[in-house]
Formats: structure tokens, C-alpha cells, sequence
């Protein structure tokens, strides 16, 4: 507490290193030469006086990258000297702690729902799809995501939430064994959706994107830099193949429950049991509920939930963005999409710190939208 106080109480010319932590991270990647951060920093003579709150340079340099005149270190350092003393907030450390635990009073454990962390950074398709197997990839990681059979992958907004609505239960049950409910309207309906018995309604489509998850496989593939003892770096790679469900507990059994009236469970699989318990990330239920129809909306939410965690400064070009989600196309098709995502998430999550410019995603730390428990 009384490191975060002498944080608030240093002036910025003082807190002139930390400033320059944010701006090299913004420009991490582009040949500018330490002199030009250096000399850019310089400008914050021009508000020695002011405050220093971290939370706020953050604020404030989101803000002065859409205004500046152009992405240089001395041109967004000008534009965030002008701006910093307008949005500086002076609440004292204690009534900031204040704030926070009152947050943390109102949220309940009802108002929460967890996403598996590669989840986050991998994702299903999101439109209608004939492929069987999609291959979702960023450095030194990579997902395939495979159809079992004659069957297709899984896709759009449905099976996101089913997936979603499993990982909540066994999360927070401390249970591989989730109840689905008494019939298909309680399945439906815990999901988000009304249930509708027509033909091709909602309960028949979820019905069919269930049925696909259960013929669905991940493979997980990861590398990672060991430096050995020799000073040699040895490049290790780890694999991981897994279902979400457990195949003894097969879906024409979860079906035929649900058809009858009769309480129907699904089983998870042992490793994707142990994979949500060791790495579940808490979102928002309220604003994933918000997003259903938008499946790339409630994509970018859990992808910006997850990175917002790093505490650091990241940007993703857009193209490289698509890869790590499976979206083929042009990158400008996607660039249109992407902004109208964020519009929409930002519209629930008004706090969240991110912008698309130069045809990249900057995702500047921040507070998550909830607290895990």
C-alpha cells in the first residue's frame, strides 16, 4: 500500500523511466532508435507538476495515439502532454481501494462465467462451414481444431456459449459431471437463448452444434526457448490431444434425456477437465449474454479479457490476428469487421482499453472487466 501511495505522489518528470516503459512497448517491433524515445520523453517538463498514476498514463496514451498527428514517439508524447493534465485523477490510494472492494461486494458468483485460456487466443469458426479441420495459429502456438467422421466443425455463436456455459459449471461445481437440466428448454434457455421447438429453431440448433462438439478434437501444440546449461537454447515442444466431453457418456445419451424428460448430464473428458480447472479465465455472464449473436464480438471479448491480464503494452497486426482466429479473406474485410466487434464490446465493456489503427490491435493494459474469485 505504501509503494502504490509514493506512486500517486510522484510528480511525471520523476516517473520519466516508467513513462518510457510504455512508450518503447508501444513502438516494440519498429526500428526507432532509443535516442528518439529518449528525446520525446524529454516534453514531460512541460507537466512536472502533475500527478503520476499509472492507470491514467494509460488512459491518457490510448488517447493520444488516435489524436496524435502521426505515429512517431515525439508526436504521441505531444499529444498526451496536452492531454494528461485534462483526465488526471487525484483520488487519493485509499478511496481507489474503496472503489475497488466495493466492486468486488457487488459482483456475485452468478454474474460470472469462465473461458478456457487457449479458447481465448483459438477460436471455432464463426460462420457456416463445410471444413473438417482448422488449424488456428500465433508464435510458438498452435491449435488444430478436426471433425470426427462425416461430421463439420462446429460454428458461430451456439457452441461458443455451450462451451462457455460448461466450463461456469465445472468451475465452479469442482465437477467433470454437468447437468444440462430436466428437458431441452432449461439446456436452451441456461444458455441465453428462448427456446423455440420448430423446425430448424433453437433448440434444434443447438441440439446440432452440441452433436458436433462431441465429434470434435483439439490438438494443442506449443513451443517454448529453454536456455541450457551451456548457454545453447534448446527449442521444446509440448503436445496435448483432447475432447471436451468423456466418450463413455455418449451424445445419444444426452439426447435421448433431454428428449425424455429424464435429468441429462454430460461428462467431461479427464484432460479437459484438468485443462479449465488449471486455466480458466473469469468473463463477464451479463455481457457474453449481450454478445451471443456476434460470435467474433464474443471472441474479441474473451482474446482482449485474456491479453488485458499480460499487464504490458500489445499490438497484433490484423493479418496476423485472422491466422489465431481461422478467418481467411482480405484484411481489410476483416478490419471492417473487427470495428464494429469492438464497437459492440466496448458498448458492455465501456472500460475496455483498445483500439484498431495502422491495421493493427492495440490492447493497452487495463483492469479486467471482472475479478476471478
Amino acid at each position: 500500500m505504501e509503494n502504490e501511495t509514493s506512486d500517486i505522489k510522484r510528480g511525471m518528470l520523476a516517473a520519466k523511466e516508467d513513462y518510457l516503459f510504455y512508450l518503447k512497448s508501444l513502438f516494440e517491433g519498429q526500428d526507432i532508435h532509443i535516442g528518439a524515445l529518449h528525446s520525446a520523453a524529454l516534453n514531460l517538463h512541460n507537466i512536472r507538476d502533475c500527478h503520476y498514476d499509472p492507470k491514467t498514463v494509460k488512459s491518457a496514451l490510448d488517447e493520444a495515439i488516435e489524436t496524435a498527428d502521426e505515429f512517431t514517439p515525439r508526436a504521441v508524447t505531444d499529444a498526451f502532454v496536452k492531454i494528461y493534465p485534462t483526465i488526471t485523477d487525484q483520488t487519493s490510494i485509499s478511496e481507489q481501494v474503496e472503489d475497488a472492494l466495493k466492486e468486488l461486494e457487488q459482483q456475485s458468483d452468478q454474474d460470472i462465467c469462465y473461458q478456457y485460456s487457449t479458447f481465448c487466443s483459438h477460436t471455432l469458426p464463426t460462420s457456416k462451414t463445410n471444413k473438417q479441420v482448422l488449424v488456428t495459429e500465433y508464435p510458438n502456438n498452435k491449435l488444430t481444431i478436426s471433425s470426427i467422421g462425416e461430421e463439420t466443425l462446429p460454428w458461430g455463436g451456439i457452441p461458443r456459449l455451450i462451451i462457455l456455459y460448461l466450463n461456469t459449471m465445472a468451475v465452479k461445481y469442482s465437477s467433470n459431471t454437468i447437468s444440462l437440466g430436466q428437458n431441452i428448454k432449461e439446456f436452451v434457455e441456461s444458455l441465453g437463448y428462448a427456446a423455440s421447438y420448430v423446425e430448424g429453431g433453437t433448440n434444434d440448433q443447438v441440439m446440432a452444434q452440441l452433436e458436433k462438439l462431441y465429434k470434435t478434437e483439439f490438438g494443442h501444440e506449443q513451443q517454448e526457448k529453454i536456455l541450457l546449461d551451456n548457454g545453447t537454447i534448446e527449442i521444446r515442444t509440448s503436445k496435448k490431444s483432447f475432447k471436451l466431453f468423456d466418450e463413455k457418456h455418449t451424445f445419444e445419451i444426452v439426447r435421448g434425456n433431454l428428449t425424455e424428460r429424464a435429468e441429462a448430464t454430460v461428462r467431461l473428458s479427464d484432460t479437459y477437465y484438468k485443462e479449465i480447472k488449471s486455466h480458466p479465465v473469469p468473463l463477464s455472464l451479463e455481457t457474453i449474454k449481450s454478445l451471443k449473436k456476434s460470435p467474433l464480438a464474443l471472441d474479441l471479448y474473451a482474446f482482449i479479457s485474456y491479453r488485458t491480464n499480460t499487464k504490458r503494452l500489445i499490438a497484433i497486426k490484423l493479418k496476423d490476428l485472422m491466422k489465431q482466429f481461422g478467418i481467411e479473406g482480405e484484411a481489410w474485410r476483416f478490419k471492417d469487421k473487427a470495428e464494429k466487434a469492438l464497437i459492440l464490446v466496448k458498448k458492455y465493456w465501456p472500460e475496455c482499453n483498445v483500439l484498431i489503427k495502422n491495421n493493427a490491435m492495440v490492447i493497452i493494459p487495463s483492469k479486467t472487466q471482472v475479478t476471478a474469485r
